[in-house]
Order: structure tokens, then sequence, then C-alpha cells
């Protein structure tokens, strides 16, 4: 009888997968791990960040490798189109390049203390914004090299990012201390969750008056707050049973996707913590995210990308550890990257 509801569970899971081990219609193969990959505006090349340093621009036509750009021997932890003209990256060693897109030559750099964190371009692609681990920030001026604004914390930072209207910055600890500074003001204020438990990650909605708060021991609650601080009772929350891996706002902030070590994705009611549906997977899982439309999820685990429509699940597999997937712009094609120092482009 044990053998029987083995074999039905196992003839279940197959039924909610198809094309398993089918071919990528776009092979980019590298010289180590792929860190990153992100299509340019029109889909027409991709760029990608290695654990080796480089970083390479790719044509999506026939798979050319068309540019290469080096950060020494560092690994890569960031990089990003800004425009059509250039690209924002960084490394380990905390050297941040603006490059440009056709000769690869460093049009401006800086050099932080620690292994960046966080790196994202302001709106304008006027700014960026950089943390490191180390606790040191700043907001680096792409037109001419410089500084705007600098930051400092005596703590280990773990991400930070800038709020909706980019004029305030926020950072945080594993501890679970939470910094924000006014980009006016240059004011510094300090918070802290009221759950216990090392501290993953922050996301605030738009208008700031809500935010996420994700936790190692499998919590994720969903607060109060004025864009400073954080309430001392939550809204809602849920429980995974292991590690919350991330968790993110549906676009009309109804609803929060969240994934864990428990090999699930979480989709939930923001109100009132009530799950709406469950994807299972084989092994942990390490992100996820809505399409356009939020009509279907991409997730990565372990060698795998799925495409999720409901229940049903297509398969997409590497041969090793998938860092990352993201849809082209009008959601027709999807692009992943992995360990196994490829980079590949899947229609379903």
């Amino acid at each position: 009888m044990r053998l029987f509801f083995m074999l039905l569970a196992l003839s279940l899971f197959t039924a909610t997968t198809a094309a398993q081990d089918r071919q990528a219609d776009l092979l980019l193969m590298h010289d180590s791990g792929v860190v990153s990959a992100a299509w340019n505006a029109d889909d027409t090349q991709i760029l990608t960040a290695t654990e080796a340093g480089t970083l390479q621009i790719w044509s999506v036509d026939d798979g050319a490798l068309q540019l290469t750009i080096s950060h020494g021997e560092s690994p890569l932890t960031h990089a990003h189109w800004l425009g059509s003209d250039a690209i924002l990256s960084a490394d380990e060693s905390g050297l941040v390049l603006l490059s440009h897109t056709a000769t690869g030559e460093a049009l401006q750099s800086w050099q932080m203390a620690g292994k960046p964190v966080a790196l994202e371009g302001n709106e304008a692609g006027t700014q960026a914004l950089i943390f490191t681990d180390a606790g040191v920030g700043a907001v680096l001026s792409l037109a001419d090299g410089g500084t705007v604004t600098e930051f400092s914390v005596d703590a280990q930072i773990s991400g930070a990012a800038w709020n909706e209207d980019e004029d305030r910055m926020r950072a945080w600890s594993e501890a679970g201390d939470v910094y924000s500074w006014s980009l006016k003001s240059g004011e510094m204020m300090e918070a802290r969750p009221p759950q216990r438990g090392l501290l993953g990650g922050l996301a605030w909605n738009a208008d700031d008056s809500r935010v996420l708060a994700w936790f190692s021991n499998g919590v994720v609650n969903l607060y109060e707050s004025d864009g400073v601080s954080i309430g001392r009772g939550r809204i809602s929350g849920l429980r995974h049973n292991s590690f919350v891996q991330q968790a993110i706002w549906s676009r009309d902030e109804s609803r929060v996707m969240s994934w864990a070590g428990d090999d699930t994705v979480h989709i939930w009611a923001a109100d009132t913590g009530r799950t709406q549906q469950v994807l299972r997977h084989e092994d942990w899982v390490i992100g996820a995210r809505w399409n356009m439309d939020e009509s279907t999820v991409l997730s990565w685990s372990h060698i795998y990308v799925y495409l999720w429509q409901g229940e049903q699940a297509q398969r997409f597999r590497h041969d090793n550890l998938v860092r990352g997937a993201v849809w082209n712009s009008d959601g027709t094609v999807i692009l992943s990257w992995s360990w196994d120092k490829s980079a590949r482009v899947w229609t379903p």
C-alpha cells in the first residue's frame, strides 16, 4: 500500500511538469558561473556578469559575443543596463564601474570599502545608490563620477534600497537594525522590526505605509510603517517551514508572494495572511517573480526553472544551480542563468 501511494504521488508530481529536458533556444557559455543576466530595452542583446569578473554583451539574434569588459578577477555582484549606452556594475572588491556599451570604455569609476549588497540607478539615470556589507554607502553622480551623499553605520549591512520617491535611502542588517536617511536633510533614523530572528530583508509598499519583513525562522510579517519606523503589531503574516528567501508585493498590493527553504512559493492575501496558492518544488526555492499581468509565476529551484500557470508547470533544466530567471519585455521568452557557466533563452 505504501508503495502504491508513493507511485501515485510521483505520478501526480510528474503530471504537473513538462519539457523537463528540452533544449534551450539559445545557449551562451562562459568561463565561470554566471552571477546575473539581463535583456536590453528592445530584447536584442543580453548582458551577463560572471564570478570571474567579466561583463559580456551577447547578440540575441545569433548568440555572438559582442563585447567583454573586465573587472579584474573579482567576482561581480551587480550589473545593470543604463539606457542603451551604459552599463553600471560592481564587484566584490567594492569597485563600481560605469562602462560604455559600444566600446567597453570606463566612463566613471568609484572604489568602495566592502562588498556591495545593493547597487541601483535612479529613474532619471543620473545617480546610483551603492551600499556595502562594511556599513558604507553613497549616492553616486553618474555624470561626473563624484559622490552626492555618503552614509556610514557601525554595522554589517545585508541589504539597502531607495524608497519609491527616491528621497530616502534605507539599509538593514541581519541583526534586525534598520537605518533610514533623508537625502534632503541627511538626517538618519533607526528602527527595528518587533519579530525576533535573523532579518532576511524588507520591502515597503509604494506609499511607505506598509512594510514586509522576512526572517530566518520562516516568518514573513506585514507591518504598518511611516516610511521610517515599523509598527509594533503586525497586520498579517505567514510562516514557512524554513528560512524565507524573499517576499514581494503584487502590483495592486493586495497579495504577497514569498518563497523559502521549505521548497515552496506561497501567494497570500496581504490583509489577512490567508494562503491563496502554494507552488511546491523538489528543493529550496532560490527566487520567484510574476509576469506582467501576474497570471503566471517564474521560479527557480536547484537546477530547474519553473513556469507556473495555476498548478501546472513547465520545467527547464540547467546543469548546475540556477541563479536567476527573467522574462523578456513582452513576457514571451525566458532568460535564465546558472553556476553551470551558462545563460539560456527558452520559449515556453
